[in-house]
């Protein structure tokens, strides 16, 4: 027995004298120190799986230095699929006709299920699985076109649990078979040229559009969910932005109602400003980035060619020499661009990642959720059953996710505002890009880049 306990001690100290010996060898001293090093490697792997999203506040308020980095091979080629992706998808999601297209299509499936909802005198719905149900069906048809997939309940069943997924790569496997991607938007069109000029096969494209559309989808529905809790949660909020939205509005002499896209984009700040706060309280994204030369930060850490610097928006979004002592409040103006007041550097904001990892279907995803706020705001009233809004948690949310899952959902009440008639969306040309980040900003972007 004592043999065998000494044996195992042993292995343990042996591990843990080479794991100590892995990390010292492998780090300049000028580079940042290590995070939780009692068990090298093994403790932050451990305290990320315990705290969760909290992990990197944590960090910071322990005074730890603010600094997530590792060391790995060589990333700086950017021949590489990986690298090359970005280049490939930029002008589906970049203002243009691509993106027009998508934009339309999502917008166009959300405005006729509201009007379906309004015509039947609305409904007692579990929120945030209604939400996620209608921005899943107005994205999926945005990007696969004519023969979406998810227009099948049962894939959007296999979608949600993602247990199924054998039964998803087949599905995958003949939309990609029968060619169904060239009735879809440029952007799956992208998706597939990449694959087979990395000659990738059709089998391994189907298996790759599982990840394809979780990234279309995981983010903008949780995202989606949140905007319309705090709208609807906070009366000033909803209505600051009904009064703004409303003149947007023109009616017909039959009295149909009719939305300017545009005007959503360039003249409700308010909105733009509710979904960034909004970003900016429930992010829980990391900006990566590779260090493609050794380079001197602040004078104080080296970074080495090659090190991967990871860069959580929630420390960032959490800084009260930035924020103020407001921080941890929501404040649905507090993102209004005024001229003349001095708000937060828009650097701070970091939503969408940043550089060369910033998101580049940020255009697309905020389109869809500013309108379908939109509508949601102008067309009906929530009510939650209980009486009152309660803010679920989101502890059990997967860290993958860029925007948190609530654990658990509640039911609202949705009476419609109007006689039910239907709402049409008009678009009537406005093609700048909305300055969702500070590499939108034209006054900004231009620093950046150096």
């Amino acid at each position: 027995m004592f043999s065998g306990l000494s044996a195992a001690v042993g292995v343990l100290a042996a591990t843990y004298i080479l794991l100590l010996a892995a990390l010292r060898s492998s780090q300049d001293a000028e580079e940042p120190p290590s995070i939780s090093y009692s068990i090298p490697f093994i403790t932050p792997m451990l305290n990320m799986a315990a705290k969760g999203t909290k992990f990197h506040r944590l960090m910071r308020s322990n005074d730890c230095c603010q600094l997530d980095w590792c060391q790995q091979g060589d990333l700086t080629s950017d021949h590489g699929y990986l690298m090359s992706f970005p280049k490939y998808v930029h002008a589906a999601l970049s203002t243009g006709p691509g993106l027009g297209v998508m934009n339309r299509r999502s917008i166009q499936v959300i405005a006729k299920s509201l009007n379906a909802l309004a015509r039947q005198g609305g409904a007692t719905v579990d929120m945030f699985t209604w939400i996620r149900h209608e921005l899943l069906l107005a994205s999926t048809e945005a990007v696969y076109g004519p023969r979406n997939p998810f227009r099948d309940p049962a894939m959007e069943e296999a979608w949600k649990s993602f247990k199924a997924r054998e039964y998803m790569v087949k599905v995958w496997e003949q939309y990609f078979d029968e060619r169904s991607f060239e009735q879809g938007s440029e952007l799956i069109k992208a998706r597939v040229k990449i694959n087979d000029d990395f000659q990738i096969s059709r089998k391994e494209t189907a298996r790759i559009e599982l990840g394809g559309s979780q990234a279309i989808l995981s983010n903008t529905l949780p995202g989606t969910f949140w905007v319309a809790y705090h709208i609807f949660s906070d009366p000033v909020a909803l209505k600051d932005l009904r009064e703004a939205l409303s003149k947007g509005v023109y009616t017909d002499d039959n009295g149909v109602r009719t939305v300017d896209f545009s005007h959503v984009k360039s003249s409700c700040p308010i909105l733009l400003s509710t979904f960034k706060e909004t970003m900016r309280v429930h992010s829980l994204s990391t900006a990566t980035c590779i260090a493609m030369e050794d380079y001197k930060l602040n004078n104080e850490y080296l970074l080495k060619k090659g090190s991967t610097v990871m860069m959580p928006a929630t420390v960032q979004h959490t800084n009260r020499d930035v924020w103020g002592s407001t921080v941890d409040d929501f404040m649905h103006k507090r993102l209004v661009r005024e001229p003349g007041v001095k708000g937060p550097n828009p650097i701070a904001f970091r939503g969408f990642g940043g550089g060369t990892t910033l998101c580049p279907g940020r255009h697309f995803a905020s389109t869809e959720i500013l309108m379908f706020s939109a509508l949601l705001v102008l067309r009906f009233d929530l009510y939650p059953v209980t009486g009152k809004w309660v803010a679920p948690p989101m502890t059990k949310s997967p860290l993958v996710n860029a925007l948190p899952i609530p654990d658990w959902d509640f039911q609202v009440e949705m009476r419609p505002r109007d006689d039910g008639k239907p709402w049409n969306v008009c678009f009537s040309g406005y093609d700048k890009d909305m300055e969702i980040v500070a590499e939108d900003i034209e006054s900004v972007a231009p620093i950046l880049a150096h």
